[in-house]
């Protein structure tokens, strides 16, 4: 075979990268997929066409999102397995009668729902108080960004007390997740954004390294004081790639003081 028939292969550059990213050899993602180390190496350098069903299978054992399974499939030339519709289509219906549920019984609790650029969706009425009570109703008019509404000097940041421990954490979190999404150039266009804000530093870490499952943020304005605890659900199994990307940011009381704080805010209403 001449040299230029071995030149880089769409489907196989995927593979590499992502079994780098995995830790797995080409022993062990042929295992999992229940294929030849063979046929595995054929479809890696382009001497073999990867099927519709081995790409799928190769997905599945590379624990891929079903973003970069569509993304997987096209570099095979094959159509798109996912579809990407949001929470307002009639396919989403159940989706979003669980979602509304889930922030209604969290109340009086903070609780929002973020898509995949963690841009702000959704909110329940405790997590809209609240907002409303630090950032005002002019802002709370706009489109808000749940990594930029923390991180940014001109929105929550003012009333962050703790806000060095929570920006370090937030951005672990977000290299995190941004790294586990390579292809996808609108987060990563996000996450660009976070690094350029001030004060703001990229945090180096290994990409294996996964975020804490707890973030605690302290607010204070005036007299009010409120400690949260913030932890991230996502949904179970969906057979979308947007409700896979959804993220439901619930938020605790951090302590006995906050917990009745929000509850006698709750009853102003």
């Amino acid at each position: 075979m001449r040299r230029a028939d071995l030149r880089p292969h769409p489907v196989g550059d995927l593979l590499r990268d992502w079994r780098g990213r995995r830790a797995m050899s080409q022993a062990d993602l042929a295992f999992e997929a229940g294929i030849s180390i063979k046929h595995l190496s054929y479809v890696e350098t382009g001497k073999a066409a990867g099927s519709r069903d081995i790409l799928l299978q190769l997905a599945a054992a590379l624990s891929l999102s079903l973003r970069d399974r569509n993304a997987l499939l096209e570099a095979g030339g094959f159509a798109r397995q996912y579809g990407e519709r949001g929470l307002s289509a009639p396919e989403a219906a159940d989706a979003k009668r669980a979602i509304d549920l889930l922030l209604r019984r969290h109340e009086p609790f903070p609780a929002v729902v973020t898509d995949r650029q963690w841009n702000v969706i959704e909110v329940n009425r405790a997590a809209n108080r609240l907002m409303m009570l630090l950032l005002g109703p002019e802002r709370m008019a706009r489109p808000l960004n749940h990594m930029k509404m923390f991180l940014a000097h001109d929105q929550l940041r003012p009333f962050v007390e703790n806000w060095p421990d929570l920006a370090a954490a937030l951005m672990v979190r977000a290299r995190h997740e941004a790294m586990a999404a390579p292809l996808d150039l609108a987060l990563q266009s996000t996450w660009r954004e976070l690094t350029r804000l001030p004060d703001v530093a990229a945090p180096q870490l290994n990409e294996r390294e996964a975020p804490g499952p707890l973030c605690e943020v302290r607010l204070r304005k005036g007299d009010l004081g409120i400690g949260l605890i913030g932890t991230v659900l996502t949904l179970g199994t969906p057979q979308d790639v947007t409700l896979q990307e959804l993220r439901v940011e619930m938020f605790m009381p951090a302590d006995a003081a906050s917990e009745a704080a929000l509850v006698a805010f709750a009853d102003q209403d």
